[in-house]
């Protein structure tokens, strides 16, 4: 059977059996000397390189753990302290994309739109595919008054993926520009998406009443309160 190359490479740098007086040793050659410093070494660098992968690779896990934290943080409304926490949480892993989107919701609560903004846009190159962080942006928008753009990302958060929110933030930007049947469809469809949320109804019951439907208003109004029992 075939000796390993551990056996051989000890074969090569092992001193001989002393044939001198006894108590006597041995010094190691110049090459046995080579070969056990490059074989410590090696041993040492793969040691060295595993600890670092080891380490890059548990960063996702690291940083989930003060995402999780900081959402505490931010149900209890301590949003500056949950803000602290999702910038570890990104300074760990910068690819966390819904610690951005977090973050941006807790500067907006802090009147902080700007940075709310920056950090819901770096959410998005991350993942384009993320809509609640165009439902966020949306917000900010229309909050600014600008309807227009906040119509836009709405939009957008609905092209990647038709969601109850941008369907009632964009019918709540249509009512804005007094255009209430824009806004009914876009409450219809929010329904159609989740049909037991009250505030839907309600919104889209202003909507009717706005254009004279009195039966449809009462009718929303009269669901609207029947959800809201059942919670």
């Amino acid at each position: 059977m075939a000796r390993s190359v551990l056996s051989r490479l000890w074969d090569a740098v092992k001193p001989p059996p002393p044939v001198a007086r006894p108590g006597t040793k041995k010094k190691l050659t110049a090459r046995q000397k080579r070969l056990l410093y490059g074989t410590a070494s090696a041993c040492a660098l793969a040691v060295l390189s595993w600890g670092v992968y080891a380490y890059i690779a548990s960063a996702p896990q690291r940083a989930d753990q003060q995402y999780q934290a900081a959402m505490k943080r931010m149900a209890a409304g301590d949003y500056r302290d949950a803000v602290n926490k999702f910038s570890r949480a990104i300074a760990i892993w910068p690819r966390h994309f819904n610690a951005y989107l977090e973050r941006g919701i807790c500067h907006r609560y802090l009147n902080e739109g700007d940075l709310a903004l920056a950090d819901f846009g770096r959410a998005i190159e991350i993942n384009p595919n993320l809509a609640a962080a165009y439902t966020a942006r949306g917000f900010v928008y229309r909050e600014r008054g600008d309807t227009r753009r906040a119509l836009e990302e709405f939009t957008k958060s609905i092209e990647v993926a038709p969601n109850v929110e941008a369907y009632f933030e964009r019918g709540q930007t249509y009512e804005d520009l007094g255009e209430h049947r824009k806004a009914i469809e876009d409450y219809d469809q929010a329904i159609a998406e989740l049909r037991e949320a009250p505030y839907v109804y309600r919104a889209r019951s202003l909507a009717r009443r706005n254009l004279g439907d009195l039966e449809g208003f009462e009718a929303d109004q009269e669901m609207a309160a029947v959800l809201e029992h059942r919670r």
